[in-house]
């Protein structure tokens, strides 16, 4: 009788970091654009509880889309971002350019955390992937992270958080246990992709100055979403985004 072995890996944790070297300027940029987008969205809409937080940018992520604002920098970031998913999309065993995998609209939103300020665990289904990217780890320039301010990201293993109950309702601690959780310290310039059923959370930030990232969740056609990507919280690719044009600063 003929035995065939064939490997098989079911809902594989497959991520992708880009660390962009010289992003200085470009993230000098971005955080200006950010603060200064923060000022004029605050002041015209409702905050949405997400993940914890009841009030700053990150309560707003419904009500814009850092990918349609018009600037330069937006632009340079937009196509390091959609360059990123392609490659994403490859170390995933997919084909970016297979018809199933054409992106239908991307969520993207500005978190602006100030000290004392964390977000909770959470996940982002039911889009396909998620990304973020760090513009400003707070620290001070120059300055070597300090585990002591905080701020990193906690990536929980898939599965851990619905197993475990704590307490006696755990049970045996499993031999694995020790790996249920990757704490990521937050590095300037650096684009993370990442299932969007992966939980995270961001420890409370201590630091100096503000911690700044930009995040993202990819929809793409073979999910059939029920979902409009319309309005101000999508970007679609290929579709011209109407935002107002900006102001152009004095001197430029």
């Amino acid at each position: 009788m003929e035995k065939i072995v064939k490997a098989e890996v079911m809902w594989p944790t497959t991520t992708l970091a880009i660390h962009l070297k010289d992003s200085r300027e470009l993230n000098a940029g971005l955080a200006r654009i950010i603060r200064e987008k923060e000022q004029e969205i605050l002041g015209k809409h409702k905050p949405t509880l997400v993940a914890g937080i009841k009030q700053g940018l990150t309560a707003y992520w419904l009500e814009f889309n850092v990918l349609n604002w018009d600037y330069p920098e937006i632009a340079e970031f937009r196509k390091i971002v959609l360059d990123g998913i392609r490659e994403t999309f490859k170390v995933q065993g997919q084909n970016p350019d297979d018809p199933g995998m054409q992106i239908v609209g991307i969520s993207c939103w500005a978190n602006v955390l100030r000290y004392g300020e964390f977000l909770e665990v959470h996940h982002h289904d039911p889009s396909y992937i998620s990304g973020h990217y760090q513009v400003q780890t707070g620290y001070g320039p120059g300055e070597a992270p300090d585990e002591s301010e905080g701020g990193q990201t906690v990536y929980f293993r898939p599965g851990f958080l619905d197993r475990s109950h704590g307490g006696k309702a755990a049970g045996q601690t499993s031999p694995w246990d020790d790996d249920w959780r990757v704490s990521v310290t937050p590095v300037e310039g650096k684009l993370f992709f990442f299932p969007s059923y992966v939980r995270h959370e961001v420890r409370p930030y201590l630091g100096k100055h503000e911690r700044i990232s930009i995040a993202m969740d990819i929809f793409v056609k073979k999910q059939e979403a029920l979902m409009y990507f319309g309005g101000p919280r999508w970007f679609v690719p290929g579709k011209v985004p109407t935002p107002a044009r900006r102001a152009m600063p004095v001197g430029k």
